[in-house]
């Protein structure tokens, strides 16, 4: 009289074991293979360089815009990017100078072609700054905006993650290194379309030799980034960039050096 019981019991215990174990949902913000595979990307970049001589301080400036049309395509359990600059324009504004434009050639940038994996860059096979002399006025690859740094599992508004970033920028002549924090924000709705909204934060160093001499810059980054959750790519992002140092020129009191500079990326489609 008392087994039925327990034989319910057992059954209902064997049949949850039976059960198939659910798959859990893809991590929202990862790499994967977006659909459709193409992205139109536009990076916009301006900076503004004071250097201090015996004749006091001397300003210049630039402007420059690049876009990217991207085509994606699955490797094995990564994607690879390769992004071709279909339009480019740069402008610099030299103290001695004046005003100039500068050309794709002069500036030695070109296409790109990446491979991520599920946090970010695995791997860079060929970067926008594809190094050589260039007057172009820039202090990190375009396509570090378009491809930031992911977390390495599932996090919630609030959480942080970290990560560095190391590499050859301005013309291929700077060692840049930049350690960040990453910090989820929370859920936002951009064009009707879900996203999650990532803060960020460095310290970043350069270091580089031009002219015979050594230069130092230390300072800092902030930003943040929208990324939709649907497609999986960043569909907005914005850093300022601060640094400050010095220039040792051989002379007997090195030359100091201030540069601030804003980048914008947006998806256009």
């Amino acid at each position: 009289m008392h087994r039925l019981p327990v034989l319910a019991l057992a059954a209902l215990l064997i049949a949850g074991f039976a059960r198939p174990t659910p798959i859990p949902p893809p991590q929202q913000l990862s790499y994967r293979l977006p659909s459709p595979p193409t992205a139109t990307y536009r990076v916009v970049d301006t900076t503004r360089v004071t250097v201090g001589t015996p004749m006091g301080p001397m300003e210049g400036s630039g402007a420059s815009s690049f876009t990217f049309t991207a085509t994606f395509s699955a490797e094995g359990d990564a994607v690879r990017v390769s992004g071709e600059l279909t339009a480019f324009e740069a402008q610099g504004n030299d103290p001695l100078r004046g005003p100039s434009s500068i050309g794709r050639s002069q500036a030695g940038v070109g296409d790109f072609e990446v491979v991520l994996g599920l946090r970010g860059v695995r791997e860079k096979v060929t970067g926008v700054l594809q190094g050589g002399d260039s007057d172009l006025p820039i202090w990190a690859d375009p396509t570090e905006g378009m491809f930031p740094r992911l977390p390495a599992g599932e996090v919630q508004p609030g959480d942080t993650w970290m990560d560095t970033l190391s590499g050859r920028v301005v013309g291929g002549e700077s060692e840049r290194v930049a350690g960040y924090t990453y910090t989820l924000v929370g859920d936002i709705i951009v064009d009707g379309r879900p996203h999650l909204e990532v803060s960020f934060s460095g310290d970043i160093e350069l270091l580089f030799d031009e002219g015979g001499g050594s230069q130092r810059l230390t300072g800092t980054e902030t930003g943040f980034f929208l990324w939709d959750v649907g497609r999986g790519l960043v569909t907005r992002a914005e850093v300022s960039r601060g640094y400050e140092g010095s220039v040792d020129m051989g002379d007997p009191s090195p030359v100091s050096m201030k540069t601030t500079a804003v980048t914008r990326v947006t998806l256009q489609m």
